[in-house]
C-alpha cells in the first residue's frame, strides 16, 4: 500500500473514531466500483471494513446510508437475529464521511473468521449463498418498499440498457467498433430478450420488493471453519426491485468457473449442479413469496441477466471505459465476450438445465 493511501486510511479512521495504530491496513477485495481497506485489529479484534462510495456510479450516496438503515430498523423490529450489516456511524453521528477531495467513506464490521469466495466452489457453496441472498429478500417481506430510494436509475432496465448499447455503436471509434463487431452482432440479433422483458415488467404478478441487486458469490461471507454461510455484504445497491433479477445475476456469476473478464470460450463451462442446487437454494428462501409468473422464469432469469450485464460491458468499451475499472484497453471487450459465451453456452443446455428444475 502506499504512503498516500496509508495517510487518507489514518485520517479515515480519525472520522469514525477508530485507533489506525491498533490496526493493520490492508487493501481489500476485487469489486470493479469502490475502493476497499481492512482495517485488521490487532489488540481486540474488532475488525472493520473502510470503503469508499463511488460517486461517480452513486451520485447520491446518502440514498445508500437512508436504505441501510430503513432495512436495519425493519430487520432490528422484526428479525433481530437476522445477520445485518449496518453502517459504522462517524464520530459526530453521521452515516457517512464526506471530504471535497477524498470524497464520500463508511465503514462496516468485518467478521472474523470468515472468508469470501470469487466463483462457486461446490453447488453446497452455491447453495448456501443463494440461500442468503433468498434469505434478506424474505426477512424485508412486508417492509413499506415505497419508502425506500432508487439508488441507480434503470440499474435492471433492460430495454433501457439495450438502448444505450444501440446509440453507443453510432458513436464507437470505427477501431473500437471493428474490435467488438462479433460481440456487438451477437447481442444485437437476441433482441428478443428484451421484447421479453418488457412483458415480464408488464405482468403486475412479477412483485416489486427490497432486493440485493449484486447478488454474486463475493457479496456472501462464508465461517471459515463450518463452510456455513454467514451472511450477505455489500448492500450499496439494497433497493426496490425484482427478485428475479437476483437469482438471474446468482446463475450469471455462480454457473461458470471462468473469471468475467476470461474471453476463451474453452473456458466457459457450465456446472448444472451448481445451477441446480442455486436455484433450489434461493427457492428454499423465497417460494412462498413467488408467484406462478415469477416461478416460470427461473431459468429465463439467468438468460436476461447475462445479456443486460454482456450489453453493458460492451456498452463501456464502446464508450471508451467511463464505468468499470480497466487494466488494458480490451478489458471490457473482454468481459463481453465471457457474457456472450457464456449466454450460448447456457442457450445451448436450455433443456437439461430446465428439467433440473423440475
Amino acid at each position: 500500500m502506499t504512503n498516500e493511501d496509508s495517510n487518507l486510511v489514518r485520517m479515515l479512521c480519525d472520522a469514525f473514531a477508530i485507533q489506525p495504530v491498533e490496526h493493520l491496513i490492508i487493501p481489500f477485495g476485487s469489486g470493479l466500483i469502490n475502493k476497499t481497506f481492512l482495517l485488521k485489529d490487532q489488540r481486540d479484534g474488532n475488525d472493520w471494513l473502510l470503503q469508499q462510495v463511488n460517486t461517480a456510479v452513486f451520485k447520491r450516496p446518502e440514498l445508500i446510508a437512508f436504505n441501510n438503515y430503513l432495512a436495519s430498523e425493519h430487520l432490528r423490529s422484526h428479525h433481530p437475529e437476522y445477520r445485518f450489516m449496518r453502517g459504522r456511524r462517524t464520530a459526530d453521528g453521521k452515516e457517512l464521511f464526506t471530504h471535497p477531495e477524498l470524497g464520500v467513506w463508511r465503514v462496516f464490521p468485518f467478521f472474523q473468521n470468515t472468508v469470501s469466495y470469487d466463483q462457486a466452489v461446490t453447488p453446497a457453496q452455491a447453495f448456501a449463498a443463494a440461500q442468503q441472498f433468498g434469505r434478506l429478500t424474505r426477512k424485508l417481506d412486508g417492509v413499506y418498499v415505497g419508502a425506500f430510494q432508487t439508488i441507480i436509475p434503470g440499474f435492471h432496465d433492460t430495454a433501457a440498457r439495450f438502448a444505450v448499447f444501440q446509440q453507443s455503436i453510432e458513436i464507437a471509434t470505427p477501431e473500437r467498433r471493428e474490435q467488438a463487431k462479433e460481440v456487438i452482432d451477437f447481442f444485437l440479433v437476441r433482441k428478443h430478450i428484451v421484447d421479453e422483458f418488457n412483458a415480464v415488467m408488464a405482468d403486475p404478478a412479477v412483485h416489486t420488493r427490497i432486493t440485493h441487486n449484486d447478488t454474486k458469490l463475493n457479496n456472501v461471507l462464508f465461517d471459515k471453519d463450518s463452510g456455513e454461510a454467514v451472511c450477505v455484504v455489500d448492500l450499496d445497491t439494497l433497493m426496490p426491485g425484482k427478485a428475479i433479477f437476483d437469482l438471474g445475476d446468482m446463475i450469471r456469476t455462480f454457473i461458470s468457473s471462468a473469471a468475467e473478464d476470461d474471453p476463451d470460450p474453452a473456458h466457459t463451462d457450465i456446472d448444472a449442479d451448481v445451477f441446480e442446487q442455486l436455484v433450489r437454494g434461493w427457492t428454499s428462501e423465497m417460494a412462498p413469496l413467488l408467484s406462478d409468473s415469477e416461478k416460470a422464469l427461473l431459468y429465463w432469469s439467468g438468460q436476461l441477466l447475462m445479456f443486460e450485464q454482456g450489453i453493458r460491458f460492451l456498452t463501456d468499451f464502446l464508450q471508451n471505459d467511463v464505468y468499470y475499472r480497466t487494466k488494458h484497453p480490451l478489458h471490457n471487450l473482454h468481459r463481453a465476450m465471457n457474457q456472450m459465451h457464456l449466454l450460448r453456452a447456457y442457450e445451448e443446455r436450455r433443456g437439461e438445465l430446465t428439467r433440473r428444475l423440475a
